[in-house]
């Protein structure tokens, strides 16, 4: 199913692979103007490439600080006003009870929470205008658990939270902020893993094992489906609701 984005703007952040990445081109083909956000410049501009609508590719790192304000002036001045705000950007740190480390934790929760809010918050008022829409990119982490996963997890419970709040405090303005909770997913933070030299085939049968739907792993495209959903007119009267795409595995 396709969508009308024609004549909106929308930003993906950690758009430049994976769920990011499937986001970002759904959105354009569907007839957004889409901002590509993410550390790796070289990946946005090869993405920018095969998108329409003229994309507009921007730096930044989340995991700074401070790294949410110059991104969002940028995006005002470099795309205009937000009509849709995909925050995708994630990291996940394996670190098991009794190894969690300051920094771990800290980048975990810089990129995944703390960024992630204030950015949101910079491009209310332009959200605002446009009656425009937020979708966060959370995880069926926050409402289960896995070794080593102690900061992802809560990172991605907390996300769920600021959804649901931040609906709260925009729905009278128009604005509607939902979420996508992915299950295992052949593609984004278990690609780096596999890459790492993690098992692949062996990893996908286990962990199959206990997905419902014909134990098989989801696509990106999958939540790129569901995010261009929650986006589009068609869910005008969905907010604060955080859709699980996982096969089943939390049923």
């Amino acid at each position: 199913m396709t969508y009308d984005f024609s004549g909106k703007n929308a930003v993906v952040t950690g758009a430049s692979r994976g769920i990011g990445a499937a986001i970002a081109r759904t959105l354009a083909e569907d007839g957004a103007r889409v901002c590509l956000v993410a550390r790796n410049t070289e990946a946005l501009e090869e993405l920018a490439k095969d998108l329409p609508n003229d994309p507009v590719v921007l730096h930044a790192d989340l995991g700074s600080h401070d790294g949410w304000k110059p991104l969002a002036e940028a995006i005002l001045e470099q795309l205009g006003p937000v009509d849709v705000l995909v925050n995708n950007a994630g990291v996940s740190v394996h670190e098991p009870a009794g190894k969690v480390t300051e920094e771990g934790l800290d980048a975990t929760l810089n990129i995944n929470v703390r960024n992630l809010i204030l950015l949101t918050d910079a491009l209310t008022e332009s959200l605002k205008s446009r009656r425009g829409n937020i979708v966060n990119i959370s995880s069926v982490s926050a409402s289960t658990g896995s070794v080593g996963q102690i900061a992802y997890s809560a990172s991605k419970g907390a996300v769920n939270s600021m959804t649901r709040n931040m609906s709260i405090d925009l729905g009278r303005a128009g604005v509607r902020v939902n979420a996508v909770a992915p299950g295992v997913i052949d593609d984004g933070m278990w690609k780096t893993a596999f890459e790492s030299g993690l098992d692949r085939d062996k990893t996908m049968q286990r962990i199959g094992k206990v997905v419902p739907l014909e134990g098989r792993w989801g696509s990106a495209q999958n939540i790129a489906d569901a995010v261009a959903f929650l986006a589009s007119g068609k869910a005008d009267y969905v907010t604060g609701q955080v859709l699980r795409v996982d096969g089943g595995i939390l049923a």
